[in-house]
């Protein structure tokens, strides 16, 4: 498969960068997250949080301490390294997808789309099940977001393909010096 060619199309557009640089940052969150998570497997997650209350002083009879207490309880290290390899991947999925929108790359511009994509039908089923204002904003901005993404990528893809023909044509009408036969001209 060969790669595409580039065109006058090749730096992103701010809307494409913006979309990359939220990406990056989100990518290089979850990946802390993973770390941290890995961090916790073989620590007392009872006893972290018991240091964590005491340290900024909240009160161990809160009903939210209390709740966390116990269902730290039941997190078990399989299930910590599981929820770590997880984030690791996401992780991975946003980096390369934000580190291919920043360069340019044609692949990761179809990548967004796709992966924007896949979460509309579930935030349309989410709104429509249990509708709330929030949930609405989200999925109308996100749905924009999609629109304006796959607009721009169809625009982008177009202009490759033309370019692309422009070339083809180009090289058929221009021979290369080493395909003139030789000899005398007649």
């Amino acid at each position: 498969m060969t790669p595409e060619p580039s065109a006058p199309v090749d730096k992103a557009p701010i809307g494409l960068r913006l979309i990359a640089l939220a990406k990056i940052v989100k990518g290089i969150a979850w990946a802390g997250l993973a770390l941290g998570l890995f961090d916790l497997i073989h620590k007392d997650l009872t006893d972290l949080v018991h240091r964590f209350v005491t340290e900024f002083r909240i009160s161990p009879e809160n009903r939210f301490v209390v709740l966390g207490l116990d269902k730290l309880g039941v997190v078990t290290p399989v299930e910590l390294r599981r929820l770590g390899v997880l984030t690791a991947l996401d992780a991975s999925v946003q980096l390369l997808e934000g580190l291919g929108l920043w360069f340019g790359a044609w692949w990761a511009e179809y990548l967004i789309v796709i992966s924007t994509g896949l979460f509309v039908p579930a935030e349309a089923e989410a709104v429509y099940n249990k509708f709330s204002a929030l949930r609405l904003g989200i999925f109308i901005a996100n749905l924009v977001m999609l629109v304006y993404v796959f607009q721009l990528v169809l625009r982008r893809h177009l202009a490759r393909r033309a370019a692309k023909r422009i070339a083809k044509l180009a090289d058929a009408a221009l021979p290369f010096p080493g395909d003139q036969p030789a000899g005398p001209p007649p």
